[in-house]
């Protein structure tokens, strides 16, 4: 994947921090499903440290879409909001990766796994690092009144989603094989409920 190569001025800090800014804001009050009742925000701040990292910090838009990937599907979040605050490109890279809350649960997670092939790598990116964020949050922390079949099916489908992004960036590929190993050892382990 080739990536631009222009630095991080002055300008993509200020907007880096108005997304952080929007994105906080917008989550306030959100806490993770876990017993733990982590604010949702680190978890954003972790899929966008992920695809910073991955980049090499050189796809700003990238960042941006990461830290917001939740809004539109999580809060009153539309994607025309987002496209006057931050442009166009991370509108439609958040639009990408969010899913339509007015289908069935299972539906949704089906078109994860059937449409993952066919994102933009940008959202490939997103994806895989929204799925290790999320690996790594169950692994310390599960939801409450979750099985551990429930907590292996999750692995399982996340695994799937995965599989139909990979080829992007080596890097966070090996971030999500360690979760998902990391995991399944540790679901093994653990005895039945």
């Amino acid at each position: 994947m080739s990536l631009p190569l222009e630095p991080a001025g002055a300008l993509d800090l200020v907007l880096v921090t108005r997304v952080v800014d929007f994105a906080a804001l917008k989550h306030r009050g959100q806490r993770r499903k876990g017993a733990a009742g982590e604010p949702y925000f680190n978890h954003l701040a972790e899929v966008a440290f992920l695809v910073a990292k991955a980049t090499e910090g050189r796809d700003p838009v990238v960042v941006l879409g990461a830290l917001l990937h939740d809004t539109i599907e999580d809060t009153l979040t539309t994607e025309d909001e987002l496209e006057a605050e931050f442009g166009a490109d991370v509108a439609r890279l958040v639009a990408e990766v969010t899913d339509d809350k007015r289908l069935p649960k299972a539906e949704r997670k089906r078109l994860q796994i059937e449409t993952a092939p066919h994102k933009s790598d940008r959202a490939k990116l997103i994806k895989i690092a929204d799925k290790t964020s999320n690996l790594r949050s169950l692994l310390t922390s599960p939801p409450v009144g979750w099985s551990l079949d429930r907590q292996r099916e999750y692995f399982e489908w996340a695994a799937r989603v995965v599989a139909g992004c990979r080829g992007v960036n080596p890097w966070l590929e090996r971030q999500f094989d360690a979760a998902y190993r990391a995991g399944l050892r540790k679901l093994r382990t653990l005895p039945p409920a």
